[in-house]
């Protein structure tokens, strides 16, 4: 039975055949120094090496492919960022990635290829819509839509998606002018309603407290951004100064009378013809400092008084503010926002000694400071917002037109469905003021059949 080969055996035998090897090649077998295994490793790293490369460039290859077209229907040259989609067999140069979209019908991403793979293709002209969006970004969800409309000495700012600042104080009143409009055009901003007031009306102004005050100059896409109410002004009240109904008859139709709560606060009435209307503080004014009739304090009235009539609306009241009084504020705004599955929208009036916090804003070229036109546009960086509009109210739920608005503020129209999907905005449009949406700059709409228009040069096909 053979012995087993000894581990030191095995390291004896290749000593003597390195000191052989030594001997052949430099004549001399004393081996005081050993270059020829020097070279050895070198040669080992170096196969080592190559093969890691090797393998380097083979995973490469997967991830970013050599380059070639093959049958890509959207590439991109890496050397000039040069963008080609395939109409056919022919490749065309296109403007952007929304019109290579639109084209092909489906949110194709681009294709990293070489300028030589390209020149060796069939090259057909210029496609595309010039001044579409090179990029389409993210769209806010429903749960992150809201706009807002900020006027301030600097400038008019419209802001997409959510904004912050524990010092915008909802519910004040505001009386403003439009920039550049008529001085004698008053608004007063209160909740959610703008209403016009007649300044030159001695009963609105002292109805209202608005002795000395000056109006204040906003921008013409705030006061558009707030639904206008009926004017504040003295109601006119049908069958005047003739009997009061049932329980009430000692009190004259367009009487103002007050009931005591059960939290002791006064509620303000006026008697009509066929019953009470609960009216504020405001519109009992107007209602007193425009009646002839002698009688200079509110009769108090019992609760089962009250209780006895019926309660209308008549009176063209309802929207009046309930108090006089108005704030002077460096930031005005005005927030709307609809929320998800609901027909019906809610605006808000609010004021700030300075401005929200929100995403740094994209100054327009249309700046023009405190002139008439919005300055800026603030959007989620890297996102933008897919939309239908509707009506400050609400009201075109789902029968709206289709917009993109991008992260540098300007508005696209979309054709339809169809081309918001080729365009990959899948997810229902979020629905938004089209008041606040007309104020922002215009791109051109996003459609197939424009995208598919083949063109000798940008300016015409």
């Amino acid at each position: 039975m053979r012995q087993p080969t000894t581990r030191l055996q095995v390291s004896g035998h290749r000593f003597l055949m390195r000191r052989m090897e030594h001997a052949l090649v430099r004549g001399d077998a004393r081996m005081l120094d050993d270059p020829l295994r020097g070279q050895s490793l070198s040669m080992t790293a170096g196969a080592v090496l190559a093969v890691i490369a090797v393998t380097v460039c083979a995973v490469l290859a997967f991830i970013r492919p050599g380059g070639e077209l093959g049958d890509a229907p959207l590439v991109v040259v890496r050397e000039s960022g040069a963008m080609y989609v395939r109409i056919d067999d022919t490749m065309h140069p296109v403007f952007n990635l929304a019109s290579a979209r639109l084209i092909l019908g489906t949110a194709a991403e681009p294709r990293m290829v070489t300028q030589r793979a390209v020149d060796r293709a069939e090259i057909g002209p210029q496609v595309g819509i010039p001044g579409a969006p090179g990029q389409i970004s993210p769209p806010l969800q429903a749960a992150e839509s809201g706009w807002t409309v900020c006027d301030e000495r600097s400038g008019t700012t419209v802001t997409a998606g959510p904004v912050a600042g524990s010092a915008m104080t909802p519910g004040a009143s505001v009386l403003v002018t439009p920039r550049g409009g008529s001085a004698a055009l008053t608004y007063l901003l209160h909740g959610r309603w703008r209403s016009r007031v007649d300044l030159r009306h001695p009963a609105v102004v002292r109805a209202l407290r608005l002795d000395g005050v000056v109006p204040q100059p906003v921008s013409p896409a705030l006061l558009a951004a707030v639904p206008e109410a009926p004017a504040i002004s003295p109601p006119h009240i049908p069958a005047l100064g003739s009997p009061g109904p049932s329980t009430l008859r000692e009190h004259p139709v367009g009487t103002v009378v007050r009931a005591s709560g059960t939290d002791a606060t006064a509620e303000y009435f006026v008697v009509l013809a066929e019953g009470l209307q609960r009216i504020g503080e405001v519109a009992a004014d107007l209602i007193r400092y425009t009646d002839r009739r002698p009688g200079a304090e509110i009769p108090t009235v019992s609760a089962d008084a009250v209780g006895a009539v019926p309660v209308v609306t008549t009176l063209p009241v309802t929207t009046f503010p309930d108090r006089g009084g108005v704030t002077a504020a460096p930031v005005i705004c005005a927030h709307w926002n609809q929320k998800n599955g609901e027909t019906t929208s809610h605006t808000s009036v609010l004021v700030a000694d300075s401005a929200p916090r929100r995403t740094r804003p994209v100054t327009l070229v249309q700046t023009d400071g405190d002139g008439p036109a919005v300055d800026a546009v603030s959007v989620p960086a890297g996102r933008s917002v897919y939309v239908r509009s509707v009506s400050l109210t609400g009201a075109g739920h789902g029968t709206g037109s289709l917009f993109l608005v991008t992260d540098a503020g300007v508005l696209f129209g979309v054709r339809d469905d169809e081309s918001a999907a080729a365009l990959g905005l899948t997810a229902p449009a979020v629905p938004a003021p089209w008041p606040v949406l007309a104020t922002l700059p215009r791109g051109p709409e996003l459609g197939r059949d424009d995208a598919s228009v083949l063109r000798d040069g940008t300016g015409a096909p």
